[in-house]
């Protein structure tokens, strides 16, 4: 959940918050007594005094969200505990998918954004079968001049939110990763996926880049930097990056 959120964006154009992970008791579910190894007793689950407003494992992630670019920056490890992009995706997912966010801007995708590295590794397959690459609008300049105005045309008209493309290899060939193949892949890592299928050293294998989160890593003295300092000091390395 969203413990806090700051409203008003800062002179960079960025909204902070802190998402906090616990772990939802079900006071009404099944209870087991692990000494005896087998269902509590309604005697045994009347002693448990839990007040349903406090939670246990309790952690903090801190988020930016770059209200120019729309793009979000969640922190993924704190104090021994992690927060997975997929598990930040179905939380923003969630919140995107309210009624009065939904009148004010329509449908809204959050998508994950991918490792450049993870898709490199997937055009190194020895043999790749087939590549389909999704791209969700909006999506950039990438095949023309008027690409954009184009695509979002095709797909107002059609009523779609995105656009797939495949490549299947001739029967006993591999697909050849090309310069252009290349170029539309990367704008997947942002605004949609790839997929490849094919096969390794073990054998047939389907991989995608949702599998493969970009990510930065870095460490710090707490004595010297507070935690959210330490995590606001890796984007601008990031958009340094490209991202």
């Amino acid at each position: 959940m969203l413990s806090l959120v700051h409203k008003e964006a800062n002179d960079r154009g960025f909204v902070s918050g802190i998402i906090t992970t616990f772990v939802k008791v079900e006071f009404d579910g099944r209870w087991f007594d692990a000494s005896e190894m087998q269902d509590a007793t309604e005697a045994q689950v009347a002693k448990v005094q839990i007040p349903e407003n406090l939670h246990p494992n309790a952690a903090s992630f801190y988020f930016e969200f770059d209200t120019e670019k729309h793009r979000l920056y969640v922190q993924s490890y704190s104090e021994g505990k992690s927060l997975s992009a997929r598990q930040a995706q179905t939380l923003f997912e969630s919140l995107a998918a309210a009624p009065r966010i939904q009148a004010e801007y329509g449908k809204v995708h959050v998508t994950i954004v991918q490792s450049r590295a993870g898709l490199e590794a997937l055009f190194a397959l020895p043999v790749i079968k087939e590549v389909k690459i999704t791209i969700y609008k909006p999506n950039p300049d990438i095949f023309a001049d008027d690409f954009e105005n184009q695509i979002e045309a095709h797909l107002a008209q059609t009523n779609s939110q995105r656009i797939s493309l495949s490549y299947q290899a001739d029967p006993g060939q591999s697909v050849n990763p090309t310069d252009e193949m290349r170029a539309v892949s990367e704008v997947a890592l942002e605004n949609g996926e790839v997929e490849v299928r094919g096969r390794d050293e073990k054998g047939a294998v389907t991989k995608s880049t949702e599998q493969m989160p970009a990510e930065l890593h870095d460490k710090f003295d707490p004595d010297e930097m507070s935690e959210q300092n330490a995590f606001r000091r890796l984007i601008p390395r990031w958009i340094g990056l490209g991202g």
